[in-house]
């Protein structure tokens, strides 16, 4: 009996998510609720145990009747609506406050050791918001370049512990190819600290306004700009490979952003995805990374353009 209920349970364990939540009904008594390390007690037997770290060797589980997953807490998928509390659906729970949609399933914090050190738990995927705007990417670019001699991104580089923004750079190894958009915000956000009245990153200050009326549950990361590695797999999903080899083909690489689009149709004042959207990963002094949903294609555009700014937030 011990040997089938545990492994039901890591059965259970390795398709759902970190904080758990499970149903346990005793042979006497309501079924109680579980996640985390957590303590039961059935008919005032010793039946304790930790969810997904150990079991106590105490544990009576001839007084437990049934162990199953809680509704609602079955691993996410790209399509799922996320909530303001923090939870996730396949179909819309008209009960809850939808702010985004999950698009990509996988640990953003691999290579983005910023958002690693200030959120360890959000290694589950990414969720695109609800609402976006046009903006450019950096006032007077041109202007900060001939006074201080030196891109966003390498200033970041020099001036902050962030790893830089900026990358000519299309290798599988370098940040043009991985999920890099916190540790991008935060960089551009130092320098706005320093420099923006002057040389305002825009992606960076505009992010509040498409970010309003939609707070982020203390669960998550937080909303920020996604890097154009993240801003690929909004749009093309994880088709693995190098993002600068998308775009080219006959068929367009934006199934996800369809998927995605079909998702926010379902909610009220939600915007579709369209056009053309920038990253927070720079190119160059005068240009920056974008991707055009029409066809997945990853471009590089002037930052005096007008491009859609779309927030993201990793859970």
């Amino acid at each position: 009996m011990k040997k089938t209920v545990l492994l039901s349970l890591a059965v259970m364990a390795s398709y759902i998510l970190a904080e758990a939540q499970f149903v346990v009904t005793p042979k006497v008594g309501a079924p109680v609720e579980v996640s985390g390390n957590v303590s039961f007690s059935a008919n005032a037997d010793n039946t304790s145990w930790s969810i997904g770290e150990s079991y106590d060797s105490s544990l009576d589980l001839s007084q437990i009747a049934s162990i199953s997953l809680a509704k609602g807490v079955n691993k996410a998928k790209p399509g799922d609506f996320f909530y303001s509390d923090g939870t996730w659906s396949t179909t819309l729970d008209v009960s809850k406050t939808p702010i985004g949609v999950v698009f990509y399933i996988g640990d953003p914090t691999e290579h983005d050791a910023a958002l690693r050190a200030a959120h360890p738990e959000c290694v589950h995927g990414l969720v695109v918001g609800l609402k976006q705007k046009k903006c450019e990417w950096q006032d007077c670019y041109s202007d900060f370049d001939d006074e201080v001699g030196m891109s966003v991104g390498e200033w970041i580089e020099e001036n902050t512990d962030y790893v830089s923004i900026a990358t000519r750079s299309e290798a599988l190894n370098s940040v043009f190819n991985q999920i890099m958009g916190y540790n991008n915000t935060c960089g551009i956000d130092a320098f706005n600290d320093e420099y923006g009245w002057d040389y305002e990153v825009l992606v960076g200050s505009e992010l509040s306004a498409v970010a309003t009326g939609a707070e982020a549950p203390v669960s998550t990361s937080g909303w920020y700009v996604p890097s154009v590695k993240e801003v690929s797999l909004l749009c093309s999903g994880d088709l693995g490979g190098n993002i600068g080899d998308l775009g080219y083909g006959d068929v367009p690489d934006n199934a996800n952003a369809v998927l995605i689009n079909e998702r926010l149709a379902q909610i009220s004042g939600a915007v579709s995805l369209s056009g053309v959207y920038w990253s927070s990963t720079e190119y160059s002094v005068t240009q920056a990374h974008s991707v055009q949903f029409s066809n997945g294609l990853v471009m590089q555009t002037s930052k005096g353009g007008s491009n859609n700014l779309r927030p993201v937030l990793a859970f």
